[in-house]
Formats: C-alpha cells, structure tokens, sequence
C-alpha cells in the first residue's frame, strides 16, 4: 500500500483540500500503472468527479457492477447512486433504503478481501454515514475502525463524530493521532474541524475558533490553491469568531469561484443572518436561501431549516387554540 500512497499523494491531497479539477488533471498525467494502481488512479478519479457533483458521470464510468467487479468500483457507483438520489430528493422514495441495503451486502460478503483495503472502507463507510441513521453510523464507525493508522478512516471518523454531536470523541481521537501524522494535511483539516465544533475552550473562550482558522489559512497558503471548501472552512471558523464582515468576504470569494455551491450558499445565509438586520440583510438571507434550494432542495441545512419551520408551525396552531 505504501507504494500507492507514494504514487497518489499530490493527487490526494489535492482531493482533501477540494482541489477537484487539479486533483483530475494530476491523475491523468500518471500512466505506466501496475494494476492495482490503475484500479486506485479510477477509484481516485471517480472520487474527485463526486466532489465536483458530477454524479453521472462516475455513473457512465461505472456500469452496473456485476459480482466480478471490484468491491471499491461497486461501493463508488452505490456512493455516486445515493448522492445523486439525495440530490433528486429521491432519498425517502426508498431508493437510499436500497443502496444502503446494497452497500451492507457488499460489506458482509464472504471473503471480502476489499475489507483490508482502507479505501473501501472510506467509501463504503460514507454510503452508510450518509444514510443518517444510528444503526448506520455505528456500521461506518466499525468499518473505519478496523484501520486505525489511515489517516482518510481517520479524518471520516472524526466527521461522523461532529455529525452526531460527539465532538468530545473527535477531540480525543485527534489528541491520539497528533503523536503520528501531525504534519499530514489531511491531519490537519480533522484537526481544524474537531476544533471548531468543540465548542471554544474549556474556559469559554475562542482558543480552539482561532487555532481552526490558522489550520485553514495555512493550508490554503502552502498548498497554493484556493476551494471553496477551505475558503467555506476560513469563512466558519470566523463566523465563530463573530468576524461575520471578514467571513462575508470569505464566502464572497468562495461564490466567485462557484456561485451553485450548496454549502457556501448555507453558510452565506448564516452569515447574513449576522451581518444586519436592516431590509438589505434579509433580502440578502432571502436571496441566498432560494439559490441554496434550486442548488441543491436536499442539503441538510434545507432539510433543517424545513423541519424546524414545520415543527414552529405545529406549536404555534396548537398555542393558537389555546389562546382561543
């Protein structure tokens, strides 16, 4: 494995920091491959297509996997097929039932030999994740676990653990890892996105707000690359901070290098939120928030937001009858 690591760590790298079309153009100029890195450079390739929402292309690229395809192939076309259900708002027509289904078979295959292959593991783990459910998050957990020292099973634990409010379990993973991979990029994000969902420090401060935002900053630096992932990451850590104007302009740039961005949209409408509360700001929360439903009516802060809007609904027809 140590040989695929070697071949593919720019192009890595450039994946993690959302440098997809960089990342794209590095694995093309790859060639004289053995076959198990033919097999990676596609896995790597069809990865940065799924960071660019380019879901049917990996599609076309994958055909209907049959059981003499590799397991990591079958589990990124499952991967593609589930984001672009989500993306549709087809997940709660049983389709995403359906791929997680498909996914777990994959898993519990007899002498799955993918099993040992932490790249399988990371894509297989982030069908389940993404199914939302506790069983399932405890499945993709369980898989991440079994490669404690990869740093990509790590940084997906550490995500699963934000996403169900564990950051407490994020904190001290990254304090067990900083003794092996402090300098990895890839070390460094987990770290960064621990951080800022702990919560400040322990004495109320921002310590861990601005020690994120460094991380982030430094990143872009070294790595010469500007993603809306990093300046979205930049623009969250200030919005910690209470910097909302320096994260305004964060997010700004971030629309300029893509204006459909689902999650530079979300996180421009919470900006908004804090920059004013004159008839501009609202308009400009309005603005985003329409744009951030023709993008994507399915990210999880419309899902949110639709939710918690429903429930107020409820409670306020219910009060409502009370007072009548």
């Amino acid at each position: 494995m140590s040989e695929l690591v070697d071949t593919f760590y720019a192009a890595r790298n450039l994946l993690y920091l959302g440098a997809y079309s960089q990342a794209l153009a590095n694995l093309s100029a790859l060639t004289h491959l053995d076959s198990d890195q033919e097999l990676e450079k596609q896995a790597l390739q069809c990865r940065a297509y799924i960071g660019q929402k380019k879901y049917a292309k990996v599609l076309d690229a994958l055909p209907t996997a049959t059981s003499s395809s590799p397991p990591l192939l079958q589990a990124l076309r499952l991967l593609a097929q589930g984001l672009a259900d989500q993306q549709q708002n087809n997940s709660d027509g049983g389709k995403g039932a359906v791929v997680v289904e498909k996914v777990e078979k994959l898993v519990s295959a007899p002498n799955n030999a993918s099993l040992t292959n932490p790249t399988f593991a990371v894509v297989a783990a982030q069908v389940l994740a993404n199914a939302g459910g506790s069983e399932q998050q405890e499945a993709a957990l369980k898989l991440l676990a079994a490669h404690p020292r990869n740093l990509e099973c790590v940084a997906l634990t550490v995500a699963i653990f934000v996403r169900i409010n564990r950051a407490d379990l994020a904190q001290k993973l990254m304090a067990r890892v900083r003794s092996w991979a402090e300098d990895s990029p890839l070390a460094q994000l987990a770290e960064a996105w621990a951080a800022i969902n702990s919560g400040g420090d322990e004495s109320g401060g921002s310590g861990k707000y601005a020690d994120a935002y460094y991380i982030f900053d430094e990143l872009a630096q070294a790595s010469s690359v500007s993603t809306p992932l990093l300046l979205n990451a930049r623009a969250a850590a200030k919005m910690h901070l209470a910097q909302y104007d320096e994260a305004s302009e964060l997010l700004q740039e971030a629309l300029l290098l893509d204006a459909s961005d689902p999650d530079t949209l979300a996180n421009s409408v919470v900006c908004a939120s804090f920059v004013g509360a004159d008839v501009a700001a609202e308009n400009g929360r309005e603005k985003y928030l329409a744009l951030l439903r023709d993008a994507d009516s399915a990210h999880p802060f419309i899902r949110d937001l639709d939710a918690k809007s429903a429930e107020f609904d409820v409670l306020a027809a219910k009060y409502a009858k009370v007072s009548n």
